[in-house]
């Protein structure tokens, strides 16, 4: 089984202990949680009898038209799924490529999903010392001289939190469709960089498609939702490979509401960077190296002198009860070196500083 982050259940059981009495920074989850309205819906929703006696709506179409409305995309050019994750098998199966390119290091389910679809995963490097930033001349080269059939590439990066420009985007985008090949584009963060999203252009071109999350951003990856963005063509096709009814009727008007409630979206995005900034700047004066990031979360690169990785994930645990991303799961990183934290509020970032600190064996 790959190792993710947020598994508070093992985590807690471990320690003989509640899973909420855990500070969980190993997944980068919106500590504002859902938009108040968004609660209410799903409470009253899930204590009435009569709505829970009916069977979704197969169509997803409350959501389905909050989204077309955010995104100032059709609906016909949506599809939800029970998360992001659970929509890549079918994407592939539609895609039918003989090779998935994909910069590593990557999400592990990436090359889990290629092997449950008899698909080759074609890793493409990237390097510490460029930030784990995409090249993309490199990138489009490779893609021309393989034709590989399908490009997955996520932005923000994951776990760096690299960001490539709507520019650079575009160029794969144009290097995939010369070659006959399809680019995914997995933008599970980038509700915390709107400006950089490629939806619009994925609804009106065959050639790409476009991995989103909700529960992320909304705070609530327990409800299970995502989507994905193509030209209607392409949603068709994925749309048979789903189930007939993906979601429940709950998560599903529950995400509608947050998803209308820009306010707190906006909320949302200035403090995350207000704390991202400032967490930064705290995890630098500790000694650390902490990688540019445009999302929810840092990816830090601990000194030599530093525990392992898997060392101070376990003292955070044990003494603090504080959960962190040990990234030794990540293909393509040294071993032992790296650690991921989610942006948190400011007091639960402070209590991570000052555990930090500590196992550190710092003054």
């Amino acid at each position: 089984m790959i190792a993710h982050g947020g598994d508070v259940w093992q985590a807690g059981e471990a320690l003989g202990i509640s899973a909420s009495e855990l500070l969980d920074f190993s997944a980068n989850i919106n500590p504002r949680g859902l938009p108040a309205r968004a609660r209410e819906r799903l409470a009253h929703d899930a204590s009435d009898a009569r709505l829970l006696s009916y069977y979704p709506d197969p169509s997803a179409g409350r959501l389905r038209t909050a989204l077309s409305e955010q995104l100032g995309v059709p609906a016909d050019a949506i599809v939800v799924g029970p998360g992001a994750e659970s929509l890549l098998g079918p994407i592939l199966r539609c895609l039918q490529a003989r090779k998935l390119l994909v910069p590593i290091p990557a999400f592990g389910e990436y090359r889990r999903v290629c092997e449950q679809n008899q698909m080759e995963f074609a890793p493409f490097p990237l390097n510490r010392d460029e930030l784990f930033q995409t090249p993309v001349k490199l990138l489009c080269g490779r893609i021309e001289s393989e034709s590989p059939g399908a490009i997955l590439l996520n932005n923000p990066h994951n776990p760096s939190g690299a960001m490539l420009g709507s520019e650079d985007i575009r160029r794969v985008a144009d290097t995939a469709i010369s070659t006959l090949a399809t680019l995914v584009l997995d933008e599970a963060f980038i509700d915390y960089a709107p400006h950089a999203s490629l939806v619009r252009e994925a609804a009106a071109q065959p050639a790409l498609i476009v991995l989103r999350s909700l529960t992320k951003f909304y705070g609530c990856p327990a409800l299970r939702v995502g989507y994905a963005v193509a030209h209607p063509d392409t949603i068709r096709l994925i749309q048979a490979y789903l189930p007939t009814w993906p979601v429940t009727q709950l998560v599903l008007d529950t995400l509608a509401e947050a998803v209308a409630d820009r306010k707190h979206a906006e909320a949302s995005l200035l403090e995350n960077e207000a704390e991202r900034k400032s967490l930064a700047h705290s995890l630098c004066g500790l000694g650390l190296f902490v990688f540019p990031a445009a999302a929810n979360y840092l990816f830090v690169e601990l000194p030599t002198d530093a525990p392992a990785a898997s060392d101070l994930r376990a003292r955070l645990l044990t003494k603090h009860r504080i959960l962190i991303r040990n990234c030794d799961s990540y293909e393509g990183l040294a071993s032992g070196r790296y650690v991921r934290f989610a942006v948190r509020s400011g007091e639960e970032n402070c209590r991570l500083i000052r555990a930090l600190r500590e196992e550190l064996s710092l003054p």
